[in-house]
């Protein structure tokens, strides 16, 4: 392929990495179609290993692995999804009757984004980010007080950070098993996700970006306890890559167990369009199922944000094909930076990217 050739074909690629792009950051783009990848890079380099090995914070991308390793336990028959989740283990005797596996999944369970309110947290910022001292006994310490609080929601979707981070500590109880190390059983290590995890041994470490502030300045990564499924995971564009295929295959011909989970893990639950439509946003679980002016392609999406790291995730069935971005520049938590990444409507340019692929 001749470089006028590999320009125009990632030419809406690079469009989406512009906002993520200055030259302080790191940002790697990757585009899979029909099995054909494409790795690109802009801003600094991290190591001397290529961009697609190169490691980024995955913040809430975790949230779609948690879901298919839910998605897996289904499958396996472990968890009734419409059950209460108390069910799953006497620890959880504090969680109102409400609350169940597909609730949290989906964002309908009526807990809050965050453990504390707005006001407080702001002023108890911690440097690891806001989850690193919640612990287990902190979190159903937490279930206890808000047990006689709360009241059933109808049914309404409300993100909750909180809410996937109790649903990943619920499989971690059920199984005695950390939910990281479940996870690698269940779903990374059967991908191949070799470079997807919270901690990485002394080979890999060298391949991490530092994450930054948009301005540049270097920040703690993320670390987490309790909330782990929340947002806990690190990656790589090669990992995201192969991962994307699995979701494309599983979706496409179903054979094992996982890829059953996966493809349960994209069926719509709840539209989010006007009177309950699924255009043009369904929330999936984990996903979110967007078809962008009612017009196909539809594809699958979750992004992440850190202080230090954002990134987007989207994978689109009818065309075989996904897009995926993974930068070290926090612009997710600044009001300024991501405003001007809405602003460059990033849903409109992957619905336009996978119409011309």
């Amino acid at each position: 392929m001749t470089a006028s050739e590999m320009s125009a074909k990632t030419k809406n690629l690079r469009s989406m990495l512009r906002p993520y792009t200055s030259p302080q950051h790191a940002v790697v783009g990757f585009q899979l179609s029909n099995d054909e990848e494409t790795f690109i890079s802009t801003g600094t380099t991290v190591c001397d290993a290529r961009c697609e090995d190169w490691l980024f914070e995955i913040a809430s991308i975790t949230k779609v692995l948690t879901a298919i390793l839910l998605c897996v336990l289904i499958e396996e028959g472990k968890i009734d999804p419409k059950a209460p989740l108390r069910a799953m283990s006497e620890v959880l005797k504090d969680v109102p009757d409400w609350v169940t596996p597909e609730s949290l999944t989906s964002h309908t369970s009526g807990l809050p984004n965050y453990y504390l309110p707005l006001w407080k947290a702001v002023f108890q910022q911690q440097p690891d980010g806001p989850y690193v001292t919640f612990s287990r006994s902190d979190l159903l310490a937490w279930l206890h007080n808000w047990r006689s609080k709360a009241f059933s929601p109808p049914h309404r979707h409300a993100y909750s950070n909180l809410g996937v981070g109790l649903l990943g500590e619920a499989m971690a109880i059920m199984e005695d098993k950390p939910f990281v190390e479940l996870l690698a059983d269940k779903v990374t290590g059967p991908i191949g996700l070799l470079d997807t995890t919270d901690q990485f041994h002394s080979r890999q470490q060298h391949r991490f970006a530092q994450p930054k502030s948009p301005k540049g300045r270097p920040v703690p990564p993320w670390t987490f306890q309790s909330l782990a499924a929340a947002g806990c995971l690190r990656s790589s564009a090669r990992d995201l890559t192969r991962f994307a295929t699995e979701v494309l295959r599983a979706l496409n011909s179903p054979e094992t167990v996982l890829d059953r989970a996966i493809c349960r893990s994209a069926a719509p639950i709840l539209g989010l369009g006007p009177k309950g439509a699924l255009a043009p946003t369904a929330q999936c679980s984990g996903w979110l199922l967007v078809t962008v002016g009612n017009k196909p392609p539809s594809f699958l999406f979750h992004n992440g944000g850190t202080a230090g790291s954002a990134c987007a995730l989207h994978i689109c069935p009818e065309r075989n094909a996904a897009i995926g971005i993974l930068s070290n520049n926090g612009i997710a938590g600044n009001l300024w930076s991501s405003t001007k990444l809405n602003w460059s409507n990033p849903m409109q340019n992957a619905a336009n990217a996978f119409a011309k692929i």
